[in-house]
């Protein structure tokens, strides 16, 4: 019985790779079912973010599955796997569970000990429980990975002066544009991103925030919270124009908004700058967008360009951290071992 953890992240491959890899969440649960049959696993479960796509998995260990799950991603997402073996990883065991540890506790994101990405594995892992692909081992050893991430947000100040995807995102539209207090928004997507974007932009002053998604109650749900404006998705290229700030973060599995339709808008808005920050995976504006003059296109790998000295003092509190993760990952590799032996009686 081998545990395992294959991936791609924001350290071994831009945005403009990872999207290749990613797995919308609409088709997680018929992801980690046909994974697990295609690849022959005992247990699998499959993590998909912007800046991340993990497989964990427990097979018997009469052959080596990592190239069964190498395969299936190049079939699923029609990619020559090969070109792309040198940005994969793979851990295993006490690697793999001191990893899954670290990616929970927000310790391998690009904001050190950020909050999102707990919300993001406990989701996934729901995800697969619900599929009946996860099992004795993967549910033991994500059940300790949040207990883990919760000692060290109570036991240390790793989350000391939050910072968030979020939170950078609204800081460096204040960067180019200045103050925000009479800029007009339009989120795209709604979601967890979408909730605290909104919540730092009033913090911000802005009164003028439109939200669309493609089901409209729940853009509606959203925007009730925040006495903001929700509109039918169909409608918010009608409000481009009058739009300072565009923040998208939806599932899509291509682009929703074209060079060619912003380009054509500058003229009627006077060249007024427009700031787009797109923090989907996929990404959701054509890339060469960032080419037309007065408009800003930020995707999720430059928001790590403005972390700023708060990281630092979550970095002091790494050492304090690490000794957590090794402790609780040395009681989980004992249980592992025991219930190898166990299996080979």
């Amino acid at each position: 019985m081998d545990l395992m953890v294959l991936g791609i992240n924001h350290k071994t491959a831009p945005v403009e790779i990872r999207e290749k890899f990613s797995f919308s969440g609409k088709r997680l649960a018929e992801v980690n079912r046909l994974l697990k049959e295609d690849a022959s696993l005992e247990e699998n479960l499959v993590l998909s973010t912007c800046n991340r796509m993990e497989i964990y998995a427990v097979a018997n260990h009469d052959k080596d599955h990592v190239g069964d799950i190498e395969n299936f991603l190049g079939r699923f997402h029609s990619l020559n796997i090969l070109d792309y073996k040198d940005r994969l990883y793979v851990y295993r065991d006490k690697e793999a569970i001191e990893h899954l540890f670290k990616v929970a506790a927000g310790l391998d994101s690009m904001v050190i000990g950020e909050m999102e990405i707990l919300g993001q594995v406990k989701k996934a892992y729901q995800e697969a429980k619900e599929s009946r692909t996860t099992g004795k081992v993967l549910n033991k050893l994500f059940q300790n990975a949040f207990n883990t991430a919760k000692k060290l947000r109570t036991e240390t100040s790793i989350t000391r002066g939050a910072v968030s995807v979020s939170s950078v995102a609204v800081r460096l539209a204040r960067k180019i544009l200045g103050g925000l207090r009479d800029k007009k928004v339009l989120i795209i997507g709604t979601g967890k991103v979408g909730e605290q974007l909104i919540s730092y932009l009033k913090k911000e002053g802005i009164k003028s925030i439109h939200v669309t998604n493609r089901t409209l109650e729940k853009a509606q749900d959203l925007a009730a919270r925040f006495a903001a404006d929700a509109i039918p998705f169909e409608d918010f290229r009608n409000r481009l124009v009058e739009t300072d700030i565009i923040i998208t973060s939806t599932g899509a599995p291509h682009c929703i908004i074209r060079k060619d339709e912003i380009l054509s808008l500058m003229p009627i808005r006077k060249q007024k700058p427009f700031f787009i920050i797109d923090l989907a995976v996929p990404r959701d504006v054509e890339t060469d967008t960032n080419k037309i003059d007065n408009v800003y296109l930020y995707d999720i790998d430059d928001l790590q360009k403005t972390v700023d000295e708060t990281i630092v003092l979550r970095k002091n509190e790494l050492d304090s951290c690490f000794e957590i993760i090794g402790a609780s990952s040395e009681k989980f590799i004992d249980w592992l071992v025991s219930e190898k032996l166990r299996n080979e009686e």
